[in-house]
C-alpha cells in the first residue's frame, strides 16, 4: 500500500470550483496539481514564482520584475504531471 498524507486548506468555494474546471481541462485533479506544486517548491527550494510585497506608496505590486520567466511551459507541465502520476502509482508520493 502506498503511503500518502493529507493536506487540508481552507479556500473559497468559488475559487475551488473555478480552479477545478481549469484543472479538468488540463486533465488533472486537485491532488495532482498540489503534488506538482509541492514538487516545484522542493525543486526551487522556495515558491516557483516571485513573491513581492506591494508598493507601499501606490498600494500596487511592483512591476519591475517580469513574471514570464517563471511561467510553466506546457511541455514541462506535461512531464511533471506524468512524473507525479508514476510516483503515485509506485507509492513514492513526492520525489
Amino acid at each position: 500500500m502506498k503511503k500518502t498524507t493529507t493536506v487540508r486548506a481552507m479556500i473559497a468555494p468559488e475559487k475551488k470550483q473555478k480552479a477545478g474546471e481549469i484543472l479538468a481541462r488540463l486533465g488533472m485533479n486537485h491532488s495532482e496539481a498540489i503534488n506538482i506544486f509541492y514538487s516545484l517548491i522542493i525543486e526551487n527550494e522556495g515558491l516557483p514564482f516571485p513573491v513581492r510585497l506591494p508598493d507601499r506608496k501606490k498600494g500596487q505590486e511592483k512591476k519591475d520584475t517580469p513574471m514570464e520567466p517563471n511561467a510553466l511551459d506546457p511541455v514541462l507541465l506535461s512531464h511533471l504531471k506524468k512524473s507525479a502520476r508514476i510516483n503515485l502509482r509506485l507509492g513514492r508520493g513526492l520525489p
